[in-house]
């Protein structure tokens, strides 16, 4: 049996042994009252849960929304000295980017800016590598008069694209005039 039935199902015979029948001498008002408390204690466990969930969600959303204005970076392009800039604005300058520390950070760079990337210079140059093929050139082409296409054959054997060449020799539409 479910876990979730099972407990629904105790707690209902929890419920069935508090209430005492009319015929032991008790009178319905201790069925009555008994009855009551319980109604009274899911409504406000539900109640209760309702609250917390609600709760919950919110302060999840408001710590989000916190959070990404607080780690939001703007990017602002290339530094210029006569713009204003406030903390977390990102700037491009001299082949570095930098990100503003506090509002009005000051000269780029400077005590108000934080160096994020900077341009490597150029490494060591590695062991020269041994000529590569040459690259295959045109041999000769296939015509296909009756359909106006040509299609290059490589000094490798591989054919090219098929080239079509129809527009080329259709007749113009003003009086000999090149479209």
């Amino acid at each position: 049996m479910d876990t979730d039935l099972q407990a629904r199902v105790s707690e209902l015979e929890d419920r069935a042994r508090r209430f005492v029948l009319a015929s032991e001498g008790a009178d319905g008002w201790a069925n009555f009252v008994q009855h009551k408390i319980l109604e009274e204690r899911d409504y406000l466990t539900e109640l209760l849960t309702h609250v917390v969930a609600d709760l919950h969600r919110n302060i999840l959303g408001e710590v989000r929304a916190l959070l990404d204005q607080a780690l939001a970076q703007r990017i602002k392009g290339t530094h210029n000295p006569r713009d204003e800039y406030r903390i977390g604005d990102l700037v491009a300058k001299d082949g570095a980017s930098f990100v503003a520390r506090k509002d009005n950070p000051g000269p780029c760079p400077g005590e108000g800016w934080q160096l994020m990337a900077r341009q490597g210079g150029r490494g060591i140059a590695g062991p020269r590598g041994e000529r590569g093929k040459d690259a295959p050139v045109i041999e000769k082409w296939l015509v296909n008069r009756q359909d106006f296409t040509v299609r290059p054959i490589y000094s490798n054997g591989i054919f090219g694209p098929v080239l079509e060449l129809q527009e080329l020799f259709a007749p113009s539409q003003a009086d000999g005039e090149a479209t």
